[in-house]
């Protein structure tokens, strides 16, 4: 079955066909429901912000299109912040879909602000999804929305020990899918391959952990179809990640055997109606 993602819009929506658009992405999600298959779309991250089409509701209209696409699970990227920590917080309520995070932390209350896993059971298998948020988001956000009034940080992202605390909290959520019988873990992940972003790269976090099956991330603004990454135990890891500014939608595919193949897919001459009048009026 399919899996279509996309990250890292940051609000490029008024393409024209066949560029992509989210109308065109609800339409290839409806064509394989329509073809009796179970197919599922999530994103990693930063598709709020950008354009005008942001910030001029700051962001209200983007979750509008998204909720319309038909969007199943998102991780927060670190421009969902853009707008404010309670501005964020609001949009991920407003949000149909579910908001993961395995390392967004409260720091004086010790717990995460979202769930780290989303389950979802088709076919008789259970794919479980780990979302994982960039530390960056302090520096490439504005760092007084994590903190309080006298400036203490109230918010974290497992930033510490040189890699090893995002390690460790993206380790426990695999655990924790493993234990619930999940058949195929996947990161969520809005963490990027820049160097710059070291040691919180997604490359870095699957060579730390076992137990992924293949990881869609954001953020570098990378067009890598699929790159193979071996996690710490040896086993290759599908790294994906569709570039930006919905250059390409990804299509992950788990096969019955359970092998796992990724394309890009540039354009799409196909329109959800519904999507697409959304899209227009704003």
């Amino acid at each position: 079955f399919p899996i279509l993602y996309t990250n890292d819009v940051h609000t490029y929506i008024d393409k024209k066909s066949p560029k992509l658009t989210y109308a065109a992405i609800a339409a290839l999600k409806q064509s394989h429901i329509a073809n009796g298959e179970n197919v599922l779309l999530v994103d990693a991250g930063d598709h709020i912000q950008g354009t005008a089409y942001g910030s001029m509701d700051d962001g209200t209209t983007i979750i509008q299109l998204m909720n319309a696409a038909g969007y199943d699970a998102a991780t927060p990227g670190n421009h969902e912040f853009d707008y404010g920590m309670d501005r964020a917080k609001e949009l991920m309520a407003d949000a149909d879909y579910p908001y993961l995070s395995c390392n967004w932390v409260n720091l004086p209350l010790n717990n995460r602000v979202l769930s780290d896993v989303k389950y979802f059971r088709i076919g008789g298998r259970t794919i479980a999804f780990v979302g994982i948020t960039t530390p960056e988001s302090f520096t490439k956000s504005t760092p007084t929305y994590f903190q309080d009034a006298n400036g203490n940080y109230i918010f974290g992202f497992c930033e510490g020990n040189n890699g090893a605390d995002l390690y460790k909290a993206v380790q426990k959520a695999i655990d924790a899918a493993k234990a619930a019988g999940a058949d195929y873990v996947i990161g969520l992940g809005h963490l990027g391959i820049d160097e710059q972003s070291s040691p919180w790269m997604s490359k870095e976090v699957i060579a730390n952990t076992t137990g992924f099956d293949a990881f869609i991330d954001g953020h570098s603004h990378t067009v890598m179809e699929n790159k193979q990454v071996y996690d710490a135990a040896g086993k290759a890891v599908t790294l994906t990640q569709t570039g930006s500014y919905l250059a390409n939608v990804g299509k992950m595919t788990i096969a019955e055997d359970g092998a796992i193949t990724t394309e890009l897919i540039s354009t799409a001459d196909v329109s959800d109606a519904a999507v697409a009048a959304t899209a227009e009026a704003w």
